[in-house]
């Protein structure tokens, strides 16, 4: 009987980190949707990309290619270089979903974003990593995107210029509170400054997309080599603590 318990309270507890999130993605995919409207897709074929592709960034792009006539195998191949951030992203995050079922990791999947990620990884460092908690993010920011572009899909109908409301901030303030919680030692920062200052770099001489991957690629070495104690003790504590509650 403790088992669904268990499960209930990940659940509750995703549904709760993801809260601050879920705002923020509902503000960037009304930017989505309004923009989509003006790049000549319907309410319903904006819909469905956020439905099936479920990616910010390559969506943006996406909407920003098909003006201009560009071929499918051009903006796929676009779209892949822009994700291919997930391929780094994954293999931290293998660890963790190990003992998941084939099921849950190939939901976990198609839910895996940098938002979902950023969540999951910081929760999974301090608890024991569950999939009910992952799915719970995962799901609040899928809908949370999908709702946010059907609203913008109807506001894009009244609304010229979406860009001159300045809510695209909105997902650069994201992703600094994201940032914020990982960086809890100098090293992390020092990681984090130099790492953001190579993608600058490599996004001046690099296509779209590439500069990204290599500046994981690059944070990757750095946090598979740096000793891992810190993390460890915390887990270690954390651990303790919970055996010591029950």
């Amino acid at each position: 009987m403790k088992q669904p318990v268990s499960r209930r309270t990940e659940y509750r507890q995703g549904l709760l980190d993801a809260l601050p999130l879920t705002i923020s993605l509902i503000l960037f995919g009304g930017i989505f949707g309004m923009l989509s409207i003006q790049a000549g897709l319907t309410s319903w074929q904006s819909l469905a990309m956020s439905l099936i592709v479920f990616a910010g960034a390559s969506q943006f792009t996406a909407i920003s290619m098909i003006p201009e006539h560009t071929g499918i195998w051009a903006i796929i191949l676009t779209t892949f270089l822009l994700n291919s951030r997930h391929l780094i992203m994954g293999l931290s995050m293998a660890p963790h979903y190990k003992d998941f079922s084939q099921k849950h990791v190939n939901v976990l999947a198609f839910l895996f974003v940098d938002e979902q990620y950023a969540l999951s990884l910081n929760r999974f460092r301090q608890h024991k990593s569950d999939a009910t908690y992952a799915l719970a993010v995962g799901l609040s920011l899928y809908l949370s995107w999908a709702f946010g572009t059907w609203i913008g899909t109807i506001a894009g109908q009244w609304l010229p210029d979406p860009a001159a409301l300045g809510l695209n901030f909105s997902f650069t303030a994201m992703f600094l509170a994201l940032a914020y919680y990982q960086l809890q030692s100098v090293a992390r920062i020092m990681a984090f400054l130099f790492c953001g200052a190579i993608a600058v770099w490599l996004g001046m001489i690099l296509p779209n997309g590439l500069h990204l991957l290599a500046a994981g690629i690059v944070a990757f070495g750095i946090g598979y080599f740096l000793p891992q104690k810190q993390e460890n003790t915390a887990r270690e504590a954390n651990s303790t603590q919970e055996v010591k509650s029950v």
